[in-house]
């Protein structure tokens, strides 16, 4: 049964568009969500969810306790989100058909964002990232969910929301994961980050990385490469928001 305890606290509020962290008890085990709420529905693309409408996007932590259960039971993974959406969907009033969710191993408590601006263009990234158990370089690592000394670790996870002044159609939603993606990567690699797979080489992301990108309601902008000023601004948010949020999951992994 779920739990009663839901406390909803704000971390921070940007242009309309509001941040909150509910912090729920499913299945015994204390975790957390956030969720970013817009004041009306906007067009967005999630890697996972697709293209859609929405009111929401929901990041939500999966804590180390409860991985042995959801891989010993598929079922268990529905019935997990079941459980936290009926916590953190009601207490905002969203239904879930107007939600995008992402999920992870790293705690809300290792949220980091970032907001660049020039003039009346603006682009918000939020990030939680984690990278000790999966953290691979793409096309040359074989990942099997098993690490280099063949144990399996709840993974870590580079989730990253996009949020931007400017109205995108569907195609300059698309081109954000292409600048999302080169920005992460030099996150990575200023921050010396290794495949927890193969010794010696760097990591470019981890098996499991997630991105949604939400437009905006002001002009409409149909590229965001790395030519133009927003996707300068935005490549340069995604790089410092996960920057962040690395140093934070690494600090706090220490001696662990």
């Amino acid at each position: 049964m779920p739990a009663e305890k839901v406390n909803i606290r704000t971390v921070a509020e940007f242009h309309g568009i509001k941040a909150e962290v509910i912090e729920h008890e499913v299945w015994g085990v204390p975790a957390n969500a956030l969720v970013v709420t817009f004041p009306e529905e906007r067009r967005a693309l999630s890697g996972r969810q697709g293209y859609r409408k929405v009111k929401a996007v929901c990041n939500i932590y999966l804590p180390d306790a409860i991985w042995p259960r959801l891989h010993n039971d598929k079922l268990s993974w529905n019935g997990y989100y079941r459980q936290v959406f009926s916590k953190a969907l009601s207490a905002i009033g969203i239904p879930l058909s107007k939600v995008l969710v992402l999920s992870t191993g790293v705690t809300m408590d290792h949220l980091a964002f970032h907001e660049e601006k020039q003039g009346d263009l603006w682009v918000v990234v939020l990030a939680t990232a984690g990278v000790e158990s999966n953290a691979l370089r793409i096309g040359q690592d074989k990942s099997s969910g098993i690490d280099r000394n063949g144990k399996f670790k709840p993974f870590g996870t580079i989730n990253t929301i996009i949020l931007t002044s400017e109205s995108l159609p569907q195609s300059a939603l698309a081109s954000c994961f292409i600048t999302a993606t080169e920005a992460k990567t030099i996150a990575l690699d200023e921050l010396g980050v290794m495949s927890a797979y193969t010794p010696g080489l760097k990591a470019s992301g981890t098996g499991t990385d997630q991105i949604v990108a939400v437009s905006g309601t002001g002009d409409k902008a149909t590229y965001v490469g790395g030519h133009t000023l927003l996707g300068e601004l935005m490549g340069r948010s995604v790089t410092l928001a996960i920057k962040e949020a690395l140093t934070k999951r690494m600090a706090s992994r220490k001696g662990h």
